[in-house]
């Protein structure tokens, strides 16, 4: 009778609230962002329209998240990020210390893997939760330029690790609908990465998992020196559209 009694409390909770505070939760993302690039990587080379005109392109988005309720243990998210961007355009450039001065294919692959830490904040406010935390992004990409009459490729591997301050905020309503704000963010040694995302979703009245439509803006700002691999100054931002599931346990 209890465990029954206890069963009907849990049903009778308001959308997204139950599996958030009372239950170990394991959820996954996907979405689809249509990111487009802005700015200049090495020696002031421009990836837009009057350089190397680096086009959006769909990138696709995943994570993977585990959450509950023990003290002072943190919450795990997982998130991949695949964003390869290319295009063409006709320059008169040096990259890296090579001179470019025809129609050349690019590619500046920014794709990278966050591994977050975070904790929720105590805070006593209905429907909002406040979580903080560290994320370590690890890049996994190249910049690369090939020129088209001289057949010249020069390429430099975008292989680093940078870590990162991580906050967030969560709204939920009795009626399906939230919204979310997170950055992950740090400023050091010449380097900077400021990363913002803000979404808006609806939760489908479906029985026993947590299933969500959602729509977002992604925007990363990313700048580093020579001694990280290549210098970057460069904005990519963009909407996404995707979905989440999750199951309480």
């Amino acid at each position: 009778m209890k465990k029954t009694a206890i069963a009907l409390a849990l049903a009778a909770l308001p959308p997204m609230s139950a599996n958030a505070d009372l239950l170990f939760t394991l959820g996954t993302k996907a979405s689809v962002w249509n990111a487009e690039p802005a700015g200049q990587i090495d020696n002031n080379v421009s990836v837009e329209g009057d350089g190397l005109d680096i086009e959006s392109e769909n990138g696709m988005q995943l994570t993977v998240f585990f959450e509950h309720p023990v003290p002072f243990v943190p919450n795990v998210k997982l998130k991949q990020t695949n964003l390869d961007l290319s295009g063409t355009g006709d320059v008169n450039i040096s990259f890296l210390d090579v001179d470019f001065n025809e129609e050349v294919d690019s590619t500046l692959d920014l794709t990278h893997t966050d591994l977050t830490l975070y904790w929720g904040l105590p805070i006593p406010l209905p429907f909002v939760d406040f979580d903080f935390g560290l994320t370590a992004r690890q890049f996994d990409g190249v910049a690369e330029v090939t020129g088209k009459t001289s057949n010249v490729t020069e390429s430099e591997d975008l292989n680093f690790t940078l870590p990162m301050g991580y906050g967030a905020i969560n709204v939920t309503t009795p009626f399906g609908l939230y919204a979310s704000a997170d950055i992950n963010y740090i400023s050091a040694s010449g380097n900077k990465l400021s990363d913002i995302s803000y979404l808006l979703g609806y939760e489908l009245p479906i029985p026993v998992v947590d299933l969500g439509i959602e729509a977002g803006y992604r925007t990363m700002a990313l700048e580093t020196d020579d001694d990280l691999d290549i210098e970057t100054d460069v904005d990519v931002s963009g909407a996404f559209f995707g979905a989440a599931l999750s199951v309480g346990f």
